[in-house]
């Protein structure tokens, strides 16, 4: 994989992400809907220069079930042993979450890919013993503008859906709105259902249900 170079040599395709368009997030019961994590991803952790702390994060997705496949399906293997635990759900939230405002993101789907002269297979397939490279990239493009709030890709679990990551020092929680959708639990009625069918769809098991 190619390092991404300095921040100022970069010429990173940036969209927009309109205020008010819904992404969907999952979160573990106990953390705050809104609330922002250094926790471990495609592009996370770093810590920016001057910083002594990892910045904080937010990943999302497009729809519900690439908000699903990245986080309670993202372990699972394409072949072998392809199940998951009704009790990985049972602690675990989706809700859509909306911005306030216009978010400007860096566009990593192939046109913004191959502006960045690197290949999906490097940046986006590659898998989690790739992450302090893809970490790297992330880091620097956050560099590169403190105009940029955060990276959007398609999705590796799921390629019809669309994957984001907002960058905990450009984006408040302020700048976020709760949907007015009821917030779904994963572990019963409608949430359940509804990963249930998203397994069924793709062939999962949900072990341990009843």
């Amino acid at each position: 994989m190619p390092a991404p170079g300095a921040p100022d040599s970069l010429d990173p395709l940036l969209t927009t992400w309109a205020a008010d368009r819904t992404f969907y997030r999952s979160y573990e019961v106990g953390w705050g809907s809104r609330d922002f994590y250094a926790g471990n991803g495609r592009f996370s952790p770093f810590t920016p220069d001057g910083d002594t702390d990892p910045l904080p994060v937010l990943y999302g997705a497009n729809d519900f079930d690439g908000c699903v496949f990245g986080t309670v399906f993202h372990d699972v293997p394409i072949r072998g042993v392809r199940s998951v635990p009704h009790a990985k759900l049972l602690h675990r939230i989706v809700v859509g979450l909306a911005p306030t405002r216009d978010l400007t993101l860096v566009d990593l789907t192939s046109d913004g890919l191959r502006r960045l002269q690197v290949a999906r297979e490097e940046l986006i397939s590659c898998g989690a013993p790739y992450y302090p490279q893809t970490v790297a990239w992330a880091r620097a493009l956050h560099a590169h503008s403190e105009s940029i709030d955060g990276l959007t890709w398609v999705s590796r679990q799921r390629d019809t859906s669309t994957a984001l990551v907002l960058f905990g020092d450009r984006v408040k929680v302020d700048d976020l709105a709760v949907a007015p959708e009821v917030p779904l639990t994963l572990g019963a009625g409608a949430g359940l259902d509804a990963v249930a069918a998203a397994a069924n769809r793709v062939g999962i098991t949900i072990t341990g249900l009843g």
